[in-house]
């Protein structure tokens, strides 16, 4: 069994995809496996795929007959995987030699952290860095109502789901959810299972380019390419990401009084948009010049 499974999951990424896998099969820690699954691609993907898949007796391809969308592909790719660690991983995206190596030597060293990630930075579609990001919201409380209640108040910050995750602390989860935030989500469920820890290092290059999978559009279309069966309006969306929250606190080994102020953050957490929503709705018309 290999210490680590990285899980990559592609659709119509010919332009990306042999620059990332380069980027993987090159780390300095090498007990890995490699599972690709293809989202059923419709360009040179599959062909790009075999030839890695031929060349490294650590990658597997696997082709879906039909399009399962985002979130069945990254939690089918997974439920493949048999590694004691695991790193999802994006077709378009680049990471450092030493990523797999300094992450591993963490979870290695601390047994209550769950998730370990180097610093994220941005790149354009030509791999020319754009912007440097924060390490994120402050993970490192042992108390996890606290670590939840951190989340809850980062919502635009996922990138640490492409970082390396206990593997048995990810099958406690519920996965990533269908709707339109399931990585904020499951971000959140981890955090109620052990520390996070931000490695101080430029290691995770996350490109942004005009055919990235997840656009920023509009709830429901971000629904949607999470799950292509989804097809209601906003509100219900927002209710079905309540619910995923209110699950992944229900699942997680929490003393009692810990679940009910985790529960309290997810009601500040939706008291919190509603007064936005209604301030917003107030605001005057102004004329524009």
């Amino acid at each position: 069994m290999p210490r680590v499974s990285i899980g990559l999951t592609v659709f119509n990424g010919e332009r990306y995809l042999q620059e990332s896998l380069q980027s993987l099969l090159a780390q300095t820690f090498e007990d890995f496996e490699l599972i690709i699954s293809d989202n059923a691609s419709s360009d040179g993907t599959q062909k790009i795929a075999l030839a890695c898949a031929a060349a490294d007796h650590r990658v597997r391809y696997i082709r879906n007959r039909v399009n399962i969308g985002v979130g069945g592909n990254f939690n089918q790719v997974f439920r493949l995987s048999s590694g004691e660690f695991f790193k999802w991983a994006a077709y378009d995206d680049l990471c450092g030699h030493d990523f797999l190596l300094r992450c591993v030597e963490v979870l290695d060293r601390d047994h209550g952290v769950v998730l370990a990630y180097p610093r994220t930075v941005g790149i354009d579609e030509h791999g020319r860095v754009t912007v440097s990001h924060g390490p994120g919201p402050d993970l490192t409380s042992v108390d996890p109502a606290v670590r939840f209640g951190h989340m809850m108040q980062s919502p635009f910050w996922a990138t640490s789901l492409f970082g390396v995750v206990r593997a048995e602390i990810m099958a406690m989860t519920g996965l990533l959810p269908s709707n339109a935030a399931g990585d904020h989500v499951l971000l959140a469920e981890l955090s109620l299972h052990g520390r996070f820890h931000a490695i101080p290092e430029d290691g995770f290059f996350n490109r942004d380019h005009p055919g990235r999978a997840l656009t920023k559009s509009s709830i429901i279309r971000r629904a949607q390419q999470v799950d292509p069966r989804l097809r209601n309006g906003p509100t219900f969306l927002r209710l079905r990401q309540v619910g995923s929250y209110v699950s992944a606190i229900r699942r997680a080994p929490l003393a009692q009084r810990t679940r009910l102020r985790c529960y309290g953050a997810v009601g500040q957490w939706l008291s919190d948009r509603v007064v936005a929503r209604t301030l917003g709705s107030r605001r005057p018309f102004s004329r524009g010049k």
